[in-house]
């Protein structure tokens, strides 16, 4: 296995993964015609950097975003693992990989989010919560998803919030 930027040879496999691993895990929280991921965000994402995969001999497996978040900080986010490698160690893999980028840059910290559902329970969601305070993370805040992504409203078909993680180093 390996992990390295995400190009633009990637761009089908990898959009098509991710979005029909969030439109299945989340279907409960969007309507159809969500997208995770589109043609303009992956741009961005592969043009600054910020996309990495993980493969495989058969492919890729998984992938993450790392942006900067403020001085000192870095954030993940779209942490994602195909299906038929789930509870290998792939979303392990991908966060200590971006934890080691953001060590040597000279980080303080990283933050992740998380989208939950405000008002019932997802058990995936759960289980990614305790996973990530079993690493270090701690609950800073939740925030009201429509206050990130406005434009996201006519796809929820429910009420969402971002819990805020943070690790300090």
């Amino acid at each position: 296995m390996s992990i390295r930027l995400a190009e633009e040879k990637d761009r089908e496999v990898l959009m098509e993964m991710v979005n029909e691993v969030y439109s299945t895990s989340e279907a409960e929280f969007w309507s159809d015609g969500y997208y995770r991921i589109n043609d303009e965000q992956y741009d961005e994402y592969t043009g600054n950097e910020w996309l990495y995969l993980l493969e495989e001999s058969e492919g890729i497996i998984g992938c993450v975003l790392l942006k900067s978040d403020e001085p000192n900080t870095s954030c993940f986010s779209m942490l994602v693992c195909h299906p038929d490698h789930r509870k290998k160690g792939v979303g392990k893999r991908l966060v200590n990989y971006v934890t080691d980028i953001s060590l040597s840059q000279g980080d303080q910290a990283m933050r992740l989010e998380l989208l939950t559902p405000k008002h019932w329970v997802h058990e995936e969601k759960v289980f990614l919560k305790k996973w990530y305070e079993s690493i270090g993370y701690k609950l800073e805040k939740e925030i009201d998803f429509l206050e990130m992504y406005p434009t996201h409203k006519q796809f929820m078909k429910c009420e969402l919030v971002f819990s805020l993680y943070e690790k300090k180093f």
